[in-house]
């Protein structure tokens, strides 16, 4: 059998790290490495107990399962706690048709896969525990804490309690039954019903979990009850947290590990098309501790005890790391692969790690291509790979038994995985978790400092861009425009836009407003000058364009003003007559000169604007012409408008004091500044714009355009665009 290419056996899981899992994998791993299998656990990060939308994206790891490289699947089913992503894992091995056992508890969301369920003998182990208090100790009232009744492994449990009672003459009592959650909440609320005098104090409790029996403990001792003078506790399952609780519990320890054994050998005969032997529950045994009258087992407590200094003392040297905060200050992935590398340190006894992700994982608009970019952070050495190509890791690290997969992700986006392997049967702590968390954070915010310097060229924000905008500031544009080089027969002109003229108070909604006029003014100048001319923002209220031209510096102010009355997000803040434009040929002057001139032809026109809106009428004049330039396609009829006027010539009439132009000539006006701006922004035909605007004949509107322009439509279209 070629070593790189052993068959591969997936592990899939919701938990990679807890002690019942390792325990688990210990068998499966080692059990195939002996017979020349690999091993690959697919696992999330977070392991939620509930749903939660924005971590929805790590499940997307689980779809590495669909991997042509993969011969059988193990599931560890109890693993997933959520039904929704019970129900996601389901409808991705349903469709995967390889081998597939289960191990654990039987659960309804896997039952159509039609796999072989594997798990310990839940009334076999309880009957010897039940049986260890009759036999060793003579206790004859023993109350049973079980899960949620609803639930097999409960039944099962509480049916090994009555077993053992039975074969020792006890009539079973189903008042001496407790059902529970499986969690501390249950033991302890059962502990406060002895401690209250509700319910009698037995002389043993059997826990269904370790869990319950903490909650237990930790409620007998808070009341001074003595554990096991008053009473004795004991429990099933184990697990190596025990020695945090006092007195240290005895509990019975599942067989985890001899049943992965069992599963992976199953699984394997299955492959290979044989029969596979028999299955025996592994039974289990005692771990004695403190909380029953059994001596404790001092060896195993002191082993206990290392191996939690030792998680212990790697969690605290990890909170000193400051891998972090490198990721979020470094600027390249050079920089990125280094530090990581750094600190590879946190993670024990691995033999090496991938960083795996999606060639375009800094795009935001793409979710995860085929093609994956590799490096190893042990050799340094790069690849490129397929993204279910599973092989690949074991070539690259032959003596690997176990390759870990968990994914990186930021929201909704997925950027890779992460591939962890060991050469022995063994997992990975909770720090590597949180330094995974780390890289996914680091990898974020480096693709939002890629994308941000790609949008705005490379440039410095703060130094050259206005903030708000992204265009040019006024540094920004003093730079430009010593930078410009005129074209042949063009003319450059200076164009000065200010916005806002007539400023009012402003609340927090009304700031809001502002901020996305501005952002909108922003755009409509950018259409306006297109690729090849300056704009930039020179105050909070004014814009300016530096642009080359074969047109007149008014018909450029013209073009300007209707580019910027499209702009919905400004007219509907700040209205039609809110702003003024003006151009001036640039000539030898330089750019605070002409900044200055166009300024003082600006505030001269605001003066006569300032006049005239002193008329009693202005508001509500105002208010007719904002609608007809925010519909200027539609024919406008003042007595059709709620105007509060008594005859249409008292309308016209002040509708020209206020604007100093009549109503029905800035009707033709409106049309007119919205069919410049096609013209100038669109390549539609001179008969799409026309009816665009309101014109039933597009040969009127011809006419109309040249009389007010003073140059036919196409014209005006190539000298703006030439």
């Amino acid at each position: 059998m070629n070593f790189s290419r052993r068959p591969i056996i997936a592990v899939v899981t919701a938990l990679a790290n807890g002690f019942a899992e390792k325990e688990l994998f210990g068998g499966i791993i080692a059990e195939n490495k002996k017979n020349g299998y690999a091993t690959v656990v697919i696992s999330n990060i977070y392991n939620t107990v509930q749903q939660d939308d924005d971590l929805l994206c790590e499940q997307k790891i689980y779809d590495i399962a669909r991997s042509a490289d993969i011969s059988g699947i193990i599931l560890l089913c109890e693993s997933f706690a959520d039904e929704n992503i019970r129900k996601r894992i389901a409808s991705i091995l349903k469709d995967i048709h390889i081998p597939t056992v289960g191990l654990g508890a039987r659960l309804e969301e896997f039952e159509s896969l039609g796999y072989t369920l594997f798990n310990t003998d839940d009334v076999g182990d309880i009957e010897d525990i039940t049986s260890h208090l009759i036999e060793q100790h003579g206790f004859t009232d023993i109350d049973l804490l079980t899960g949620q009744q609803e639930f097999e492994t409960s039944r099962l449990r509480a049916d090994g309690y009555r077993n053992a009672l039975k074969s020792y003459g006890i009539t079973p009592d189903d008042n001496k039954i407790f059902y529970g959650d499986f969690w501390f909440s249950s033991g302890e609320q059962l502990a406060d019903r002895y401690i209250s005098g509700e319910l009698r104090l037995p002389q043993a409790v059997l826990c269904a979990n370790d869990v319950m029996a903490y909650g237990m403990l930790r409620r007998f001792s808070e009341a001074h009850i003595k554990v096991p003078d008053k009473i004795t506790v004991v429990s099933y399952e184990y697990s190596d947290i025990r020695i945090f609780n006092t007195p240290t519990l005895t509990s019975y320890r599942r067989n985890r590990r001899s049943l992965g054994a069992c599963a992976a050998k199953h699984l394997q005969c299955l492959i290979e098309e044989r029969t596979p032997p028999a299955f025996v529950p592994p039974r289990g045994e005692f771990i004695y501790g403190g909380s029953c009258p059994c001596k404790a087992d001092e060896e195993q407590l002191l082993t206990e005890l290392r191996n939690a200094e030792r998680r212990k003392n790697y969690t605290d040297l990890s909170l000193f790391s400051t891998m972090e905060h490198k990721l979020t200050l470094c600027r390249d992935m050079e920089g990125f692969i280094r530090i990581i590398r750094d600190h590879q340190w946190m993670i024990e006894n691995k033999q090496d790690i991938c960083l795996c992700l999606y060639s375009d994982w800094n795009e935001s608009d793409t979710d995860g291509s085929e093609i994956m970019s590799a490096v190893s952070l042990h050799s340094g050495s790069s690849f490129e790979m397929r993204h279910l190509d599973l092989h690949t890791f074991f070539e690259h690290s032959r003596d690997a038994a176990v390759c870990y997969l968990n994914p990186l992700f930021s929201g909704q986006k997925l950027f890779g995985y992460m591939a962890l392997m060991y050469s022995t049967s063994e997992s990975y702590e909770d720090v590597y978790r949180h330094w995974l968390k780390s890289v996914s954070i680091g990898l974020e915010f480096l693709r939002l400092k890629n994308d941000i310097r790609y949008l705005i060229s490379c440039q410095n924000v703060s130094e050259y861009r206005d903030s708000l905008t992204g265009i040019n500031n006024l540094k920004g544009l003093r730079r430009a425009f010593q930078a410009v080089r005129v074209s042949d027969g063009k003319t450059l002109y200076f164009i000065t836009l200010r916005t806002n003229i007539f400023p009012r108070q402003l609340n927090d909604e009304e700031i809001r407003r502002k901020t996305e006029a501005a952002i909108g003014t922003a755009d409509a100048i950018t259409r306006f000058c297109g690729n090849n001319d300056i704009m930039g923002r020179t105050d909070e209220d004014t814009f300016v364009c530096i642009v080359q031209s074969l047109a007149e510096p008014e018909m450029l102010s013209d073009l300007l003003t209707a580019v910027l009355l499209q702009e919905s997000s400004y007219i509907s803040y700040a209205g039609t007559s809110s702003f003024l434009c003006k151009a001036v040929p640039c000539g030898e002057s330089s750019f605070d000169e002409l900044l200055s001139l166009s300024s003082e032809l600006i505030n001269e026109e605001l003066r006569q604007v300032a006049k005239l809106r002193r008329n009693k009428y202005y508001a509500e004049m105002l208010a007719v012409r904002n609608r007809v330039y925010s519909s200027p396609e539609i024919t406008f009829e003042p007595d059709k408008d709620n105007c509060t006027f008594e005859h249409t010539e008292s309308f016209r009439r002040n509708y020209k004091s206020c604007f100093g132009i009549s109503f029905h000539q800035d009707c033709i006006n409106a049309r007119l500044a919205k069919a410049k701006f096609y013209l100038a922004t669109t390549l539609l035909t001179i008969s799409d714009i026309s009816e665009r605007c309101g014109y039933v004949d597009h040969k009127y509107f011809q006419r109309q355009f040249a009389a007010s322009a003073g140059i036919p439509a196409m014209r005006y279209r190539n000298l703006i665009n030439g």
